[in-house]
């Protein structure tokens, strides 16, 4: 994904784990995903709902075995996350 502003980008990654966290939900690729999926479908603007989904579909990229890069497979590792795949949340 490649967002108009950055910073915007990280706003919208960010509320999606603050609301998990309030939630005390486990905070995952796949989790934020989807809280993604749920943040955009209670948004009334348009353009806040293009940001969250470029936000998501810039999430779904690391997860396809083939676009993840050393370093994204090290983050899991490192995170305790096993490789996920997109069927397992559609």
């Amino acid at each position: 994904m490649v967002y108009y502003d950055k910073a915007v980008g990280h706003i919208i990654l960010g509320e999606a784990a603050i609301n998990l966290a309030f939630e005390e939900q486990e905070i995952t690729l796949v989790s934020l995903i989807r809280q993604l999926g749920v943040m955009a479908e209670n948004e009334r603007s348009d353009e806040r709902v293009a940001q969250i989904g470029d936000a998501r579909n810039w999430l779904k990229g690391f997860i396809e075995d083939a676009t993840r890069d050393r370093a994204e497979l090290n983050w899991l590792v490192e995170t305790g996350q096993a490789p996920v795949f997109l069927k397992d949340y559609r």
